[in-house]
């Protein structure tokens, strides 16, 4: 009888401590206003510490873009190249309209040797414009590209030691649960009351609660969300 009445005073005692406070499990990640990983509105790059790559993964327009430490290595002379893309197309687009502003306006009074004259400025003005276009789509297709890979990954955008973005990586949403993969459909749901509004840069923003100068950038190819960050839009490059 006491064995029982010991048995069954443990099982009371195991029972009141089942059902006392539990260490509750951390939550996922999230992209919020406090930012992500130590990067929050207001960090200098400096600060950082080892939470980014040490060597910037892209230059574009005078900001440096890292991923986080453990991602992809930075392609090998890749802001080399990105300068030389830029260098090509900016001296083209100026030669481009250097030629069209010299060609000779033979007027009502011109020989056939001066309207000769005008149309082969015409063909030669026509074909640097040509090269010049096509240098800028190549300039961005390749700032598309590192956008991309820098989305694959997640990381920051610094202008100098300012903290311009925070990219997160795609399986890190906002509080809210928008992020990689949400429809766009729901992102409206989420944030339409909350005054989300189109960019000029073609993707959707609403601001984030607490930092007046940011917002929750949301970047979309078709029906979904592509990727999301925070970014503070007064910082800017070059």
């Amino acid at each position: 009888m006491r064995i029982v009445m010991i048995g069954a005073a443990l099982l009371v005692a195991l029972a009141a401590c089942s059902s006392g406070p539990q260490a509750s499990a951390p939550g996922p990640e999230a992209l919020g206003p406090d930012g992500l990983r130590g990067l929050a509105p207001g960090v200098t790059k400096a600060a950082t510490g080892t939470t980014l790559a040490a060597q910037p993964m892209s230059g574009f327009d005078g900001c440096e873009s890292y991923s986080f430490a453990g991602g992809p290595a930075p392609e090998p002379g890749a802001l080399e190249a990105e300068q030389r893309a830029v260098a090509k197309a900016d001296d083209l687009n100026h030669k481009a309209q250097d030629a069209d502003a010299h060609v000779l306006d033979p007027g009502l009074r011109g020989s056939a040797a001066d309207y000769a004259k005008s149309a082969a400025q015409s063909a030669a003005a026509a074909k640097l414009s040509a090269q010049a276009a096509a240098a800028t789509v190549a300039v961005t297709e390749l700032r598309e590209e590192r956008a991309a890979e820098l989305a694959a990954s997640g990381g920051a955008v610094f202008s100098g030691e300012k903290l311009r973005s925070v990219v997160a990586p795609p399986q890190v949403k906002t509080p809210e649960g928008a992020g990689a993969g949400t429809p766009l459909a729901d992102l409206h749901r989420l944030y339409d009351a909350k005054g989300l509004k189109p960019t000029p840069a073609g993707h959707f923003a609403v601001a984030v609660p607490g930092h007046p100068t940011w917002t929750y950038d949301f970047t979309a190819e078709g029906p979904k969300v592509t990727y999301v960050a925070l970014l503070d839009a007064s910082v800017k490059c070059g």
